[in-house]
């Protein structure tokens, strides 16, 4: 088997496969999930490995949480609930602090001409490379040894990342990366030991060439941190008196799972936009869960979906099938967000009325994202370990 083919595998791709892959490791994971998560092992099967099916979401953090909350009691499996948390968290910190996506933008305008290799690195960047995933932990090696003992751009890193990663999300790549470089928290940056290496990777390569002397190289802040509203989104579609026109993306793959699977679309488009130096795995893999997006939708609505190679594609989309409202899911931001915003523009101009949604687990949580974690944690902490409706807001 490839290892583009073994990713396939090991990642579910379509909304069934991840369904099934949460349910198994309900039954024998998620109780070891805490004391296990930190070792980096071949095969990864102490982690969920659902990270790429949340990205897209294929399942939702909310569907997630409450099959690992039904199975479990909360203090056994709040390590997991709160790694799960701190995805919708980064998310919700980067839509209320834009300037930081757009310094991240110009700083990885060029991808690395060349990664440097060593005995142990090597083993994590042809991982990264050949399948599209690396370990949350290796990933924090990784970056802490481009950072700091190479002394290299973390932007570059990140969009080295970004091109590979199976789950590359706009949120948590940046901002894991920015922590890394000792920019997140002020000061505080993260560094690769010889000593963390050796106990959390049993099967570690040589460690020779880790230089534990290194000392933290904090980069120049360049980006904009001041905080402002997160855009209003509906949760619920208005009543339409126009054709719908139905428009999915990455960032949203069971939009049938959301209150946009009441709705009667005339039309449904579906824009799978790569991004240019995307990685091999992750260009099979995003290919293959808008496949299954674009069947299951088939199936729910009773309309063909077109596939829109380019944003740009939309407006010529939306006036071949009529000039309908459009209606989406709103993309978070990153590329995609980024791809759609003129796109938007150019409908409104042409008198096309759009409207965007959000899930109402994002508009119960983003607001919460001000500070550090673990202040969103206290805030957040009781409506996901006991499930309250989330019509109950988080001040």
């Amino acid at each position: 088997m490839t290892d583009v083919m073994q990713a396939m595998e090991s990642f579910p791709s379509s909304r069934q496969a991840a369904l099934q892959r949460l349910e198994a490791f309900v039954q024998t994971g998620a109780a070891d999930y805490g004391r296990t998560r930190n070792f980096v092992q071949a095969g990864h099967g102490n982690v969920s490995r659902l990270s790429a099916a949340l990205r897209h979401r294929l399942v939702s953090e909310e569907e997630v949480l409450t099959a690992v909350l039904a199975g479990h009691r909360f203090p056994a499996v709040e390590k997991f609930v709160q790694e799960v948390v701190w995805r919708t968290y980064w998310k919700g910190w980067l839509e209320q602090r834009p300037g930081v996506w757009t310094d991240y933008v110009a700083l990885a305008a060029n991808p690395a001409d060349e990664v440097p290799a060593d005995a142990a690195m090597r083993v994590f960047t042809d991982e990264l490379q050949s399948g599209g995933y690396l370990h949350n932990h290796a990933r924090m090696w990784w970056a802490a040894w481009w950072c700091h003992q190479q002394g290299l751009p973390w932007a570059t890193g990140a969009r080295f990342f970004f091109d590979h990663l199976l789950d590359a999300d706009a949120a948590s790549n940046t901002l894991g990366w920015r922590w890394v470089a000792g920019l997140q928290t002020p000061g505080k940056a993260y560094l690769a030991r010889r000593d963390n290496l050796a106990k959390y990777w049993p099967d570690h390569a040589s460690l020779d060439a880790i230089d534990d002397s290194v000392r933290a190289r904090i980069p120049v802040e360049t980006a904009d941190l001041s905080r402002g509203d997160i855009p209003e989104y509906a949760e619920t579609p208005p009543a339409l008196d126009r054709p719908v026109l139905l428009l999915g993306h990455a960032d949203d793959l069971s939009i049938e799972k959301t209150p946009l699977g009441n709705l009667r679309p005339t039309a449904i488009a579906l824009v799978a936009q790569p991004g240019e130096t995307d990685g091999g795995a992750k260009r099979a893999w995003r290919s293959r869960a808008f496949d299954d997006a674009a069947t299951r939708w088939l199936q729910h609505y009773g309309q063909t979906v077109e596939r829109l190679p380019r944003w740009d594609g939309v407006e010529a989309w939306a006036t071949q099938a009529g000039s309908g409202h459009v209606v989406m899911m709103a993309p978070f931001i990153g590329p995609d967000a980024d791809a759609w915003r003129p796109v938007r523009q150019a409908l409104r101009e042409a008198g096309v009325e759009v409207t965007e949604c959000r899930r109402a687990w994002d508009q119960r949580l983003f607001p919460a994202a001000r500070a550090g974690f673990f202040p969103f944690w206290h805030k957040v902490r009781p409506l996901v370990s006991k499930r309250l409706p989330l019509a109950k807001a988080v001040d």
